[in-house]
């Protein structure tokens, strides 16, 4: 009996949509006892009843933070251990696999479990308290219903008249009309039944899709469960914002907002259009958001955003601002309105993240291309005072190679709160590092940065160390190591030395280098760096950094988008 239960449990986790992560943990030393560890006291049923544990006794929330310890899969095994634990892990299990859940597709497939099966598990629907769609294919169920009905009209005895045109195609057609409404309608249901429900995410993924799915998953579903939600991400095809205003009133409880727009290839006159209500809905809600995202696709050839910046209204409450867009510009005509919104904003943003993606599609070069690539050093220029700003992400690929708008910006910067800061999307020399750091001498609260390098040297670790000894979390990423910088000019980022060694060597010769090295003044709690692309290095890393680092407390994994 206890196996067929472990086995449905099993079953329910393949459902599960995990939380996306940026760093994989390899903590120095444990936090915690290690979950065998645990697991070898547990699974000895045995011990247990010698002990004469009462898990009765002890309140839920004690295990709850037992658990919090332990991978699912560990959970898993303790529900096995005997029908005491059974009892209590059993409902810890499915607060924890049941909180997200993703529906994708209807049917099982060879890669994923259906809508269908998973409905069949979700019956204690208070326990989910996130759902992402993803709008999916519907094909005919079987073709033998077609076959039977084309097979009729050709055997009529009264008729001499040969199969109307198109028919079969109909009939298919008809097929999938009915399996969608029934789908969609099934899932809308299982959905609006979610009692904790607090954050709802549809994400249409730009291809072809069925009129009834947003009709049920957008129109239907946000009605019900909007005044429940504190949480909304929305991918919807253009046509569908026009009906995007009504539903505003229904997110009474709304506080973070996040839209990715794709317009594709539709000419600017229809996206004006259509645009005009996402700024109504937007605008019925910004007085009540404390987080705004808005992400445009590459592939969104005549969309300017420059429109809906200049009539979104005021936030009071807006706390975090994120703007994604493609490298080049091509969606911000003008950033000017865009710095407005910001400088609007400027004493309640806590966040604000400027991101970037590939350039934009353009079906013909644009005269001011050469101009909209730079809108973030633009939007930045003469920042205003951010008295609350603590976090601050950059995307420095419109930069290029001249970083002397950011370091005037982080310059006028001065004196703020700033705790975290990010700088992306454009490797760094070793000379451009040190103009950086040297920056950051006006920042004095940062405590978390997160950096990409051309290359990692020992001599960078020593400028990190020298520059920011109150450092507590330190990212970065880089692809290749070498095992010293060039001594005598300090634009130079790879010594003659290095020539002709191979990366086994380079990375060999930095652990070396590094094991002469000591930072006993430096607060450096958590390093995050990634794997390497052609040699393995983390564990040889692993081994450097906590010997030359006494306050390293967690050497983690960064992980890569797309990895």
């Amino acid at each position: 009996m206890e196996n067929d239960l472990t086995a449905a449990v099993g079953e329910r986790v393949a459902v599960i949509e995990e939380e996306d992560t940026t760093t994989s943990p390899r903590v120095v030393p444990p936090t915690a006892p290690s979950s065998t560890h645990i697991l070898g006291h547990f699974n000895n049923t045995h011990d247990i009843k010698a002990s004469n544990l009462d898990t009765e006794a002890v309140p839920s929330d004690i295990w709850r933070c037992v658990a919090a310890f332990l991978p699912l899969v560990d959970l898993l095994s303790l529900c096995a251990v005997n029908r005491e634990f059974f009892a209590v892990f059993w409902r810890i299990t499915n607060e924890r696999q049941f909180q997200s859940v993703h529906f994708v597709g209807y049917d099982n497939t060879a890669k994923r479990i259906g809508a269908k099966a998973l409905m069949k598990h979700v019956r204690e629907s208070a326990l989910v308290h996130s759902v992402r769609i993803q709008p999916w294919d519907v094909q005919p169920k079987s073709k033998s219903k077609s076959r039977f009905w084309l097979a009729l009209i050709r055997n009529l005895p009264h008729s001499r008249v040969s199969p109307i045109s198109g028919f079969k195609e109909a009939v298919v057609q008809a097929e999938i009309t009915r399996r969608v409404k029934k789908q969609t309608l099934r899932v809308a249901d299982t959905i609006k039944g979610f009692a904790n429900l607090h954050t709802y995410r549809i994400d249409w993924d730009e291809e072809p899709y069925h009129l009834e799915f947003f009709a049920a998953f957008l129109h239907s579903v946000i009605p019900t469960v909007g005044q429940r939600l504190s949480t909304l991400t929305l991918k919807v095809p253009l046509q569908y914002m026009p009906s995007l205003p009504r539903l505003a009133t229904s997110l009474t409880k709304l506080e973070n907002l996040a839209l990715t727009i794709h317009t594709g290839a539709h000419i600017t006159s229809y996206i004006s259009e259509k645009m005009e209500g996402l700024v109504v809905f937007m605008n019925g809600l910004i007085r009540q958001l404390r987080s705004l995202s808005i992400s445009t696709t590459p592939t969104s050839t005549h969309l300017d955003l420059q429109p809906l910046f200049q009539h979104l209204g005021h936030g009071r409450h807006l706390a975090a601002f994120t703007l994604c867009l493609p490298f080049d510009g091509g969606h911000l005509a003008d950033p000017t309105s865009l710095r407005l919104f910001i400088i609007n904003h400027c004493h309640t943003l806590e966040s604000l993240t400027l991101g970037t993606t590939r350039a934009t599609v353009r079906p013909v070069a644009s005269a001011r291309a050469s101009e909209t690539k730079f809108w973030i050093r633009d939007t930045m220029k003469d920042p205003p005072h951010f008295p609350a700003l603590s976090y601050l992400s950059l995307s420095l690929r419109p930069l290029r190679t001249d970083l002397t708008p950011l370091l005037q910006s982080m310059a006028a910067m001065r004196g703020l709160p700033l705790r975290v800061l990010k700088l992306s999307e454009r490797p760094l020399e070793y000379a451009e590092l040190v103009r950086v750091l040297k920056a950051l001498g006006y920042l004095p609260h940062v405590r978390v940065l997160s950096l990409s390098l051309r290359r990692l040297s020992p001599e960078i670790v020593d400028t990190l160390a020298a520059e920011l000894p109150a450092l507590s979390a330190l990212e970065l990423n880089f692809a290749e190591v070498v095992h010293q910088e060039a001594a005598s000019d300090a634009l130079t980022t790879l010594s003659g030395e290095s020539y002709g060694l191979s990366r086994e060597s380079e990375l060999t010769l930095f652990c070396q280098m590094m094991e002469s090295k000591f930072y006993p003044r430096w607060n450096l709690a958590r390093l995050a760096i990634p794997e390497g692309p052609h040699v393995r290095w983390l564990d040889a890393m692993e081994q450097s950094f906590i010997r030359c680092i006494p306050t390293l407390q967690s050497f983690e994994e960064l992980l890569l988008p797309g990895v």
